[in-house]
């Protein structure tokens, strides 16, 4: 009984094999099939199919392949990034509570390299020396400080609009940190943590010593009246640095 030959090409002169699609089984050529190849990882796989033209898919990038990335790039050395987190806030929200102007204020000191003054209050405890608030050479004396004022800051701000009312707060506790690799200065020194209405004439709200360790804490609970103005302040030597990485100053009114 004679059969069908499907698609397939049949020649007593030239004899050739015949074979079935693996996928839609009708009859050709043995030479008329093709592999069927897919991805598989990185590379394209023999999937074990003999494949006529019909039924032949082209491989697809459709998740079966795997993606290359390139390697990262090498980093410098010495990388000096930009403190976004300084340059996009440039008030300082620390200590403020909830029923404070959380825009209003401003910051100012003697700690200007490094970060500059508004890098002590940033909200970022740790920190390298080299993104805190520091002064290459000290003061001998307490004049290298980072100091808060609870008034909102009026430049450019035009005289009508200005809030006539002077704000002033007294503390409830304070908070300082030295960075994390390093100390607030080399060796033990004092502290305080001062207030002034005027920023000439200062009061001294509680005060202590460093033991002069890196990343060291030191906190207390003022006592005094409301001050425009609060400082913390450390003893230098007239020689070598004093950095600060934060310092926080809770208000007691709330």
């Amino acid at each position: 009984m004679s059969r069908a030959h499907g698609n397939a090409r049949v020649d007593s002169n030239y004899p050739q094999a015949l074979a079935e699609c693996d996928r839609c089984g009708f009859l050709y050529n043995h030479n008329k099939l093709s592999w069927q190849f897919d991805w598989r990882g990185p590379n394209l796989q023999d999937l074990g199919l003999l494949i006529c033209d019909s039924c032949m898919d082209t491989p697809q990038e459709n998740g079966q392949r795997s993606m290359l990335l390139p390697p990262d790039p090498v980093p410098i050395r010495n990388a000096r990034p930009r403190n976004y987190v300084v340059a996009n806030n440039p008030l300082s929200p620390i200590g403020l509570t909830q029923s404070s102007d959380p825009t209003g204020g401003g910051f100012l000191g003697t700690l200007i390299n490094g970060g500059g003054v508004v890098a002590a209050f940033d909200g970022t405890v740790n920190k390298p020396w080299v993104r805190s608030a520091y002064i290459v050479v000290s003061d001998a004396g307490f004049e290298n400080y980072v100091a808060k004022n609870w008034s909102p800051l009026t430049a450019g701000i035009p005289s009508s609009l200005q809030n006539p009312t002077t704000l002033t707060h007294s503390l409830s506790s304070f908070t300082a940190y030295a960075p994390n690799d390093r100390s607030f200065i080399t060796g033990i020194t004092n502290w305080r943590v001062q207030g002034s209405n005027n920023f000439v004439t200062w009061t001294t709200l509680v005060s202590g010593i460093t033991t002069g360790s890196a990343g060291e804490t030191v906190s207390g609970e003022p006592t005094g009246a409301r001050y425009q103005f609060h400082r913390f302040a450390v003893q230098g030597d007239g020689a070598t640095p004093v950095t600060v990485a934060q310092v926080t100053f809770s208000v007691r009114e709330v």
